[in-house]
């Protein structure tokens, strides 16, 4: 099927409409401020449970890989930490086992950037793209796995140059797709599934990235009159493209940033980590802030058909990407299907989350 035709059309990203660096916008600082478990609004009401399965899904990796210290904020998790909190967790047997074991084990901080404790929230879900493992008829636009060079070759071609070619013909294509719109925001995620035609499906993952900035289209079209500000929303950019095919792949390429892919063995989405990501409960964060595998308190709002619902839940943070850039700043997984479709297409909403600190590391954060 032609993609301008194409009736069933999947991903919403609100992190598709961030606007571009500035020269002018003032360096992202971390910082943290201790407060009690009273102050997380509605924290007694939550599923904690739900939070605590969620988090054995990484806890038990950190426990056995080395991570990084985060950069910017200092903090260091050990593995033998990682280890205590993991084995802690695998006794917990019910909601209120799991609430104690959270407010036993963590102090939260509300987390600030320069004094600003509001951020950015935004959502993302999992795209389905109809492809073919041999270039044919309309099945002719490639995700490429990651060239060899590339580690030691960034910025490396930009989106313009690969699709132009600059890679062709080299064997590192994973599959043909019919749909360069819905491939690009699959790159601005990171991750999806293709279909073949023999009803197969290859889930897709983040391989690596060609070292250019990201861009965002829905700033530039709001700015040069495409749609109208007040009206930029995943759906909106998405219909625009479709209906204007000679335009499209051009607005498209002066984003330079590309994702390359590689075929993920497990049926399930996963992570940076390679953790599991579970529905309303997985985020993605700014790394060189909040350390993966970390609980986060957040409290925003989720967009509704009849207007936004409160949203305060206990997440945890298992992923990241490229437009995720600051101390506060949220990406909500919200898994697949119609429902995911819309929240993550419409998810562009302000909020505050506090970071669940293990107590034995409380003094990194003075």
């Amino acid at each position: 099927m032609n993609f301008l035709l194409r009736k069933n059309l999947y991903l919403g990203l609100g992190l598709l409409l961030m606007a571009s660096g500035c020269a002018d916008i003032k360096q992202d600082h971390f910082e943290a401020r201790q407060v009690g478990f009273a102050e997380l609004t509605g924290w007694e009401y939550d599923n904690h449970l739900a939070a605590l399965e969620t988090f054995r899904n990484s806890c038990g990796i950190l426990a056995v890989k080395s991570r990084p210290v985060t950069s910017e904020s200092g903090i260091d998790i050990s593995s033998l930490l990682w280890g205590s909190l993991c084995n802690e967790a695998g006794q917990v047997m019910n909601n209120m086992q799991a609430r104690e074991f959270f407010e036993r084990r963590f102090v939260p901080y509300r987390i600030a950037n320069n004094g600003k404790e509001q951020g950015l929230f935004t959502g993302y879900y999992e795209p389905v793209l109809h492809g073919s493992l041999r270039k044919s008829g309309d099945y002719k636009y490639p995700l490429y796995a990651a060239p060899p060079e590339l580690k030691n070759q960034k910025p490396y071609y930009s989106r313009a140059e690969i699709d132009q070619g600059a890679l062709a013909k080299r064997g590192l294509e994973i599959v043909w797709v019919d749909d360069p719109v819905m491939l690009f925001f699959m790159q601005i995620q990171g991750s999806g599934r293709v279909r073949l035609k023999d009803g197969r499906e290859l889930r897709i993952g983040y391989g690596d990235q060609n070292g250019h900035p990201y861009v965002s289209l829905g700033k530039i079209m709001g700015d040069e009159g495409y749609l109208p500000k007040d009206g930029i929303n995943f759906f909106t950019i998405r219909q625009w493209l479709y209906e204007n095919p000679n335009k499209a792949i051009s607005l498209m390429q002066r984003n330079p940033s590309y994702v390359f892919f590689k075929i993920i063995d497990k049926p399930i989405v996963v992570g940076s980590i390679g953790a599991p990501l579970t529905p309303k409960r997985s985020i993605a964060i700014d790394s060189k802030y909040i350390p993966y595998g970390l609980p986060l308190y957040m409290e925003t709002e989720l967009p509704g058909n009849y207007g936004a619902t409160t949203f305060r839940r206990l997440m945890v943070a298992q992923d990241t990407g490229g437009a995720i850039r600051s101390p506060v700043r949220a990406d909500i997984f919200f898994g697949a299907g119609d429902e995911a479709e819309y929240l993550a297409g419409y998810m562009k909403n302000q909020g505050i989350y506090s970071l669940l600190v293990p107590k034995e590391i409380t003094s990194q954060m003075q």
